[in-house]
């Protein structure tokens, strides 16, 4: 019998335990296996629960991507209350061809910092539980670009990140000045970032860096001793393949759920505008030093500012779009190829409104001035305040269904038949929910209107008006 085809023989083996492992059953269990894939020709089941590959145990998505790189791979599951083992045999470089329903099969890791900016702390009482979750996990990192602050991460950790060598991180710095760190994230005493960066950089791992930005704790030398401590790491200062990529700098968030936390500054205006200022000295100089900006402001600076986003070119690449640092400008240049598109031979006359936050009304205004003139119909822009968190809060992907829906009711007859709510309003793992767990049916119904989600850009909302 084939090695590949032939029925699993139960083995004497000490995963036997995985089973009283509730919590880690489900994230764990096989959700499908891809037809005529290696896994389903050993046969491997849809609910069997991954144990390890090669002996090894496996903790989650990284663990398996990276144990199954192999030609012949031992796996060991549990099928109910039976340990079993497939040997599977495919190409080197193959997926054995499982799929699981989360990416994490233990918990996720917890930051046990009390950073005085956290968005969590900001939060009322009521929301989902998932809400609440403050995350400070190397694998997410990793795999979707959420931001850690390595203090959470102990020897164990940062051996495995070596050793399976997952880079890039994206890792929240805020200041290189241990005191001014270890404050900001609510920690006892002073916390040293670049000894554990450059441990990372030696291990040729590389590094996308944040700076939350707080007046009056991060900004003005601090800053920019940040930034050019960061920029000592770069690969091309360090002759290295390892080390700091790109370093963001985003304003901070401000709710009105702010009692008994500390006190903290927005960044208005003509302080952005400065800063803008003071960014593009320091970009022109790591250009000319290391062949890159190196420093990229968020969007929300710019906007906030008043002044034109840069150009695409010097995003290079957007390695920190995650983290709102050139949204802006696709939006802009997608907006440009929508705007030289022609006006359909049969163009479907229907209303319409788009709706949106207050920081980026200009942008979706003009974008409804366009679609008007591409559809001959009538669009319009719901610009809504976000009352839920109010503070600074003004970014589109913080509205509640809500406060939207309020925005909508008092507009009355203005709202047209068929109202685009972009994505980003939307939360995983259910996309048709919003922050206060009002659902997009639940919206449509108590507006009365076709409801349509579209992704972030022009041609998306184009392509639905015109469809």
């Amino acid at each position: 019998m084939n090695t590949e085809q032939q029925v699993v023989r139960a083995l004497p083996m000490a995963d036997e335990r995985v089973v009283t492992q509730r919590a880690r059953i489900e994230r764990a269990r096989v959700l499908s296996v891809q037809k005529s894939s290696a896994a389903q020709r050993a046969g491997i089941l849809a609910g069997d629960v991954l144990v390890s590959i090669n002996d090894y145990p496996v903790l989650d998505i990284v663990d398996y991507q990276f144990h199954v790189a192999g030609e012949r791979i031992r796996v060991s599951v549990a099928r109910g209350d039976e340990a079993m083992a497939f040997e599977l045999r495919k190409g080197y470089d193959e997926d054995p061809g499982m799929e699981f329903a989360d990416d994490l099969f233990d918990r996720v890791h917890i930051c046990k910092n009390k950073c005085v900016f956290c968005f969590l702390y900001q939060q009322p009482k009521g929301l989902r539980s998932s809400l609440y979750i403050k995350d400070d996990d190397y694998r997410l990192s990793f795999l979707h670009g959420n931001y850690l602050t390595l203090t959470n991460m102990g020897d164990v950790e940062f051996a495995r990140v070596i050793d399976q060598k997952l880079s890039p991180l994206f890792v929240s710095v805020h200041a290189t000045d241990p005191d001014v760190r270890g404050r900001m994230l609510g920690r006892k005493g002073p916390e040293p970032i670049l000894p554990r960066i450059e441990m990372l950089a030696d291990a040729r791992i590389q590094v996308h860096a944040q700076v939350v930005l707080c007046p009056g704790y991060n900004d003005r030398e601090i800053l920019a001793r940040t930034v050019n401590d960061l920029a000592q790491l770069h690969p091309e200062n360090r002759g290295t393949y390892g080390g700091v990529l790109s370093t963001a700098v985003v304003p901070v968030g401000l709710t009105q759920f702010r009692d008994r936390l500390a006190a903290l500054t927005n960044c208005s205006p003509d302080y952005c505008r400065e800063l803008v200022a003071e960014a593009a000295v320091w970009r022109a100089g790591f250009a000319g030093r290391l062949g890159t900006n190196f420093v990229f402001l968020s969007d929300e600076i710019y906007l906030n500012a008043g002044v034109e986003t840069p150009s695409t070119r010097n995003y290079e690449g957007f390695p920190q779009l995650e983290d709102g640092v050139g949204l802006v400008r696709q939006f802009i240049d997608d907006h440009a190829r929508v705007a030289r598109k022609r006006t359909p031979a049969n163009p479907a006359r229907r209303t319409a409104t788009l709706v949106t936050g207050e920081l980026a009304a200009p942008l979706v205004t003009e974008l409804a001035a366009t679609l008007s003139r591409l559809s001959d119909a009538r669009v319009n822009v719901a610009v809504v305040h976000n009352s839920f968190f109010e503070g600074n809060i003004s970014v589109a992907g913080l509205l509640t269904g809500q406060d939207i829906a309020a925005h909508l009711q008092a507009m009355g007859s203005d709202v047209g038949e068929r109202v685009l709510v972009p994505s980003i309003m939307l939360r995983d793992p259910d996309r048709d929910v919003f922050l206060d767990d009002m659902t997009t049916e639940t919206l449509a119904s108590a507006i009365g209107r076709e409801l349509v989600v579209v992704d972030r850009l022009p041609s998306a909302a184009a392509k639905a008006l015109l469809a």
